[in-house]
């Protein structure tokens, strides 16, 4: 069968481009800009509710409009914010915390959906998936981590909401064309090009002078804490929506967004104040062809380039740059023919999360340095530097058949990803410096970590290396939907398939809803999802272990001095963390859902909803083992488990211009002792003082919920509204947080009788909080097609905090911004 093979030629600068479709020319006509008779209506302000959320079937999607993102972003590019309204989402509360790093961060923040950890939701652009399959799990070795590039998330690509069309967020109930998750489904849609010439410009602004901050709490007296630092924030978007003919619209668009944070050196280091930033940027072209009624083309470029600076005070020369960047393409065709909706996509998806750093670093004698002010140690150097890369290539297709007695959608999905990490260079430690006593050291010249009066006795080795880890996978899906007297039923299931672990997954899915009064809905559910590939601890196992050298540096009297030797290694020889794949079945979680939905006045909608999942075979490390040369490795289980029960009570409404959301939410959430997938659920070596008896870490957590992402009381209203002739829009949302208990190290220490020291363990209590955002856009420039607007946006009204016993914490804080349009 002969292919259908499109070209574009472009023949002048205003002359015709030509698409060749198989044999036939096609004419796309003179490039001009065509005229819309009114833009000034699509740039006037609106609003609409906070999010939609009542079809009886979808039970568990939620949309937000492209109004509402307008109305309710915050500033910056941080679009997971606008997404905790929503009663089964849990946002990060770490967050509060008005560190350093929290507020020079504009990243996109984590989240957790209906239980899942937050790196198991499928996170998507425009349908194409932007979700990272490394271990963005948060070391524990902070900016000192040797062999993680830290602050990365589970996003892979950033836009910012000034793009944004809507955002559908699945946490339930969830079709059979979705896959790769046990969290759910967030697909943020970059808007259309305007079928009319449409130019906008918008810019916002924030410092330290617009924040409120809070003093931590149970500080003993002697107790110091930083100071919240001195930070700009800024954002700019500029955009233009070209209509280049009848049939070909294109919408560009350039982005920039940065944070600059002041930090203080220690004062064993000077004391001096410098700075750390982060910076965004945003490319964007898409392109809309309407080839025929049934047939369009569309494709997309998307670049988003992120850089973050880390620099610590505790040390000079360690500055450190890691990258969140990524780069996205697609091209897809939309029709129909006879009775059947059809779609085809292919993509690509490159996410650069790489680290530059200084290959070197020293821990010095303090007195022998005219940089470092204390008698101690100071510390020289970087970590190096690692590449971190992913690619995804994908090809999509789905269809929609309407049958008598229903409809078909079916489809299907192939997927290649090259994941890979690299430490281009070796990198070196040098650390147990030693002054010379009677006689000089006699170092070789080309060696850094000699001098006359200095040399350090020891050092780790960090070969170079390159994992690579490819994976093939591809998924069949289909579903039928039909309506049987007043019950609605979708049936269908998901094929999925992947040589990484080389599993064929069946995931059933079901969904009823019977209509047993007018307008008035019982909806049930149950349905199985797979989670996504996890490749992070196969590159730990391509991973070398670092090497401990030693070397002599003692003179004939026993003294520091004299001529240094050569390098050997240690005779203690560090552990080795090997992550075997050890036949692994893919993690999955099995879901119970019911909804209850009731019309209300006010055209409104009332949900009673409850969403029940076990997570199975989750990802988890097993005890530390030994092989026959007594290196210590670990592998993955499946031993990880996972519950989470939700129960949540929503409702809608509107009022001519004013709309109304409202919820509840209840829940809980357990994970049997993982905290994320490199946890050991099983491991009896760690011994703490819980309960009034030394017993095991792992026993500890077995009587503890997941503590952060999941808050068990939760609420939001929030009010949108018109006023004064459409010029002032304003949305004020209330968000509430309820108070819970959890474990947490006290700080104090027991001792047994034979002297051990166990941490002492014991229930903490996070209070509750209350905070109120409002938004407030006034059009103060309506003249002809040119429009102008003030936007106020108030984080935390009324400054409520939770509380902290070491940091100071955010309340209240503005954000000031302008925009024009035409």
């Amino acid at each position: 069968m002969q292919k259908n093979v499109i070209t574009l030629t472009i023949l002048s600068a205003l002359g015709s481009p030509t698409v060749v479709l198989a044999d036939e020319a096609v004419d796309l006509g003179e490039i001009e800009i065509v005229q819309g008779s009114d833009a000034s209506e699509s740039t006037s302000l609106q609003t609409n509710s906070i999010y939609e959320s009542y079809d009886p079937l979808d039970s568990g999607t939620s949309v937000i409009t492209e109004e509402t993102i307008k109305n309710s972003k915050p500033g910056g590019i941080d679009t997971t914010q606008l997404l905790k309204t929503m009663p089964f989402v849990q946002m990060d509360n770490s967050l509060d915390d008005a560190t350093q790093e929290n507020i020079q961060d504009i990243r996109p923040q984590n989240f957790s959906i209906s239980g899942g950890n937050y790196y198991d939701n499928n996170i998507q652009i425009d349908g194409v998936s932007a979700t990272s399959i490394h271990d963005v799990t948060d070391p524990s070795g902070g900016d000192l981590d040797w062999n993680n590039v830290t602050g990365q998330t589970s996003q892979s690509l950033y836009v910012t909401p000034d793009l944004l069309g809507d955002i559908t967020v699945l946490d339930s109930n969830i079709s059979a064309e979705y896959g790769d998750f046990v969290g759910g489904v967030v697909n943020y849609e970059i808007r259309k090009p305007k079928k009319e010439f449409g130019f906008s410009i918008s810019t916002g602004y924030q410092n330290d002078s617009m924040v409120d901050y809070h003093e931590p709490t149970n500080l003993d007296e002697d107790e110091e804490v930083d100071s919240p630092p001195d930070f700009t924030k800024t954002q700019t978007t500029v955009s233009f929506d070209l209509p280049l003919t009848e049939k070909l619209s294109v919408l560009t668009s350039y982005s920039y967004s940065q944070s600059d944070v002041t930090y203080q050196r220690d004062e064993d280091y000077g004391g001096e104040v410098y700075g750390n930033s982060d910076s965004s940027e945003n490319f964007l072209i898409k392109g809309v062809y309407e080839y025929r009624d049934d047939l369009t083309f569309e494709a997309q470029i998307m670049h988003s380039p992120y850089e973050s600076e880390r620099e610590r005070a505790n040390a000079i020369d360690d500055l450190i740059v890691s990258n969140s960047s990524g780069t996205q393409g697609y091209l897809s065709a939309t029709g129909y023919f006879d009775n059947t909706d059809w779609s085809s996509k292919f993509s690509v998806m490159h996410n650069d999360a790489s680290r530059e750093a200084e290959n070197v670093r020293y821990q010095w004698d303090g007195d022998e340095l005219d940089w470092c002010y204390t008698s101690s140690s100071c510390y020289q150097g970087g970590i190096g530097s690692l590449d971190q890369l992913q690619t995804d290539y994908t090809w999509g297709t789905s269809f929609s058949t309407t049958l008598e007695s229903g409809t078909i959608n079916y489809g299907a999905e192939v997927k290649y990803t090259d994941a890979s990490k690299a430490r281009p260079e070796d990198v070196y430690y040098y650390y147990s410096a030693k002054l010379s006593e009677n006689e000089d050291f006699i170092c070789d010249p080309d060696d850094s970590s000699c001098t006359p009066e200095m040399a350090t006795w020891k050092q780790l080795k960090y070969d170079a290396y390159d994992a690579d880890v490819g994976v093939y996978s591809h998924a069949l899906w289909s579903e039928y939907i039909t309506q049987v007297s007043s019950v609605e039923m979708r049936a269908g299931a998901r094929y999925s398939y992947d040589n990484f672990l080389n599993n064929h997954n069946i995931a059933p899915r079901l969904s009823a809803n019977w209509e047993f009064m007018q307008d008035t809905y019982l909806t049930l559910g149950a349905n199985r999802y797979f989670s996504n590939k996890m490749i992070g601890y196969a590159i730990k196992e391509q991973v070398p272990s670092h090497t401990c050298y030693q070397r002599d540096m003692k003179d004939e009297n026993g003294d520091w001095g004299g001529e240094v030797g050569d390098w050997y290694e240690c005779s203690s020889q560090p552990s080795t963390d090997q992550y075997s794949n050890s036949d692994l079945d893919t993690p999955y979680s099995d879901e119970l859902t019911a909804a209850i939905t009731i019309p209300t006045m006010l055209e409104g909608n009332l949900r009673f909803k409850t969403v029940y999942r076990q997570g199975k075979d989750q990802f988890a490390q097993s005890d530390e083992l030994e092989d026959a040369d007594g290196n210590e490795y670990y592998e993955m289980t499946n031993n990880g488990e996972t519950e989470y029960i939700g129960y949540s009570i929503e409702w809608s409404g509107r009022f001519e211009k004013h709309f109304f959301n409202a919820n509840v939410t209840w829940s809980e959430t357990k994970n049997n002792g993982l905290i994320d997938y490199s946890s050991d659920p099983e491991d009896e070596a760690e011994l703490i003082y819980y309960k009034g008896q030394i017993t095991s870490m792992a026993d500890m957590w077995e009587d503890d919920a997941r503590q952060n992402y999941a808050a068990p009381f939760r609420a939001s209203v929030s009010w949108s509204s018109m006023w004064f002739d459409d010029r002032l829009m304003t949305n004020a949302t209330l968000y509430h947080r309820g108070s819970y208990e959890y474990l947490d190290d006290t700080g104090d220490n027991y001792y047994d009788e034979d002297g051990s020291r166990y941490d002492i363990y014991d229930v903490e209590k996070a209070s509750s909080v209350t905070s109120v955002d409002l938004n407030a856009t006034y059009q103060f420039l309506k003249y002809g097609q040119h429009n102008a607007f003030v936007d106020v946006k108030v984080k935390n009204l009324f400054s409520d905090v939770s509380g902290s016993a070491t940091n100071y914490q955010i309340g209240r804080t503005y954000w000031i911004g302008l925009q024009y349009s035409m």
